[in-house]
């Protein structure tokens, strides 16, 4: 059995070294920050009318969390694309980014063939392969990722360079407001559940490894609103990869008009369901009077629940506290599993099925 208390025991398992990678998030960050603004982007990137993040699995949690965070004050419509297809109305006047991990994700280069037909403005993130090869055949702007701070190279876990970079590269166009204030608080909020739920701190006192307690043997679900939706995707997408367990997530308000009403068949339900409530102070007074509802439900529904409250100071840093916060119970989950939290043998049988190539995506 693996001691969550213990890097020694923890490492047994740990091949491919997760745990780093989720320590490391705040330097991939800083990293980040620092790396992409040395892209040139030329001036007339910024003279788009919409703009369309794409990328697919772990590649496509930075623009979940991007379009959540900066929706009520985008300066230009965004649509986020985790499919073949770019949206039809994409043409010389649309920037399209494109994230893949790995650069060989079929999809995003099936993205970046489309943007070449419509004539739009486009950019890549990537650690190279062909998509970093097409940006610099067409000389476009990229950003490639070194990805020294994330050592288990799996790309779910490399969130920090994939919404930072894309924020950096977007914000040389005035798309965003993100500054080195902005960076520094994001840090800050990380460091700060890092220093209060590391493998040092016992369980007694440590947040995540209680609530990987509390989640173990249950499906999962995750219930968030407005600005951490994205944030709330990501580690969702990060415990069906590390834990290999079922969750799924859902938001507040669109829940409140139909999942309530499933809550109560099968009869199983208040055995095997566990409720996420990802709360925060900067929500609105109408939403935080629906998640007091929602709670009163799963009550009455005799369900199981527990609730997280995001408290750093902006909307963007909440998102990375709850990314910090969710990567940390997600990996100590893996462990009470005693699952190597790296390999995704399903997605690889799958890829292989496809005739696809098995890199990352």
């Amino acid at each position: 059995m693996v001691d969550i208390n213990s890097r020694e025991s923890i490492s047994q398992l740990d091949l491919e070294n997760v745990l780093g990678s989720v320590e490391a998030l705040p330097d991939q960050c800083l990293d980040a920050y620092e790396k992409a603004n040395l892209v040139n982007v030329p001036e007339e990137f910024g003279n788009i009318e919409n703009l369309v993040m794409a990328g697919m699995g772990g590649s496509g949690l930075g623009a979940r969390v991007i379009e959540s965070v900066y929706f009520d004050t985008n300066k230009f419509p965004l649509v986020r694309v985790n499919d073949y297809n770019i949206p039809n109305f994409v043409n010389e006047n649309s920037l399209v980014i494109c994230s893949s991990y790995s650069g060989t994700t079929e999809e995003t280069l099936e993205n970046v063939r489309q943007a070449l037909e419509r004539k739009a403005k486009w950019m890549a993130i990537g650690t190279g392969g062909t998509l970093i090869d097409e940006a610099k055949k067409h000389g476009v702007p990229y950003y490639q990722i070194d990805p020294k701070f994330n050592p288990s190279n799996q790309p779910r876990m490399a969130i920090g360079y994939s919404i930072v970079g894309q924020l950096v590269l977007a914000s040389k166009l005035g798309l965003f407001d993100f500054t080195k204030d902005d960076l520094d608080q994001l840090v800050i909020a990380m460091k700060s559940i890092l220093e209060k739920n590391s493998i040092e701190i016992n369980e007694a006192d440590n947040a995540a490894k209680k609530l990987a307690r509390l989640m173990y043997s249950k499906n999962i679900f995750y219930i968030s609103a407005s600005h951490l939706t994205g944030a709330t995707h990501t580690i969702n997408n990060q415990l069906n990869e590390n834990a290999k367990t079922f969750s799924a997530d859902f938001t507040i308000p669109e829940l409140n008009h139909h999942l309530m009403e499933g809550l109560m068949h099968p009869s199983t339900n208040s055995q095997n369901l566990f409720m996420l409530f990802v709360n925060s102070n900067l929500y609105s007074d109408k939403i935080n009077k629906r998640f007091g509802i929602t709670k009163d439900v799963v009550e009455k529904n005799n369900l199981s629940f527990y609730h997280y409250t995001c408290t750093a100071q902006t909307k963007l840093s909440q998102a990375f506290e709850l990314i910090q916060f969710g990567a940390l119970a997600n990996f100590y989950l893996s462990m009470l599993y005693e699952q190597n939290p790296a390999p995704i043998p399903w997605v690889d049988y799958f890829k292989t099925r496809m005739g696809q190539p098995l890199g990352k995506n």
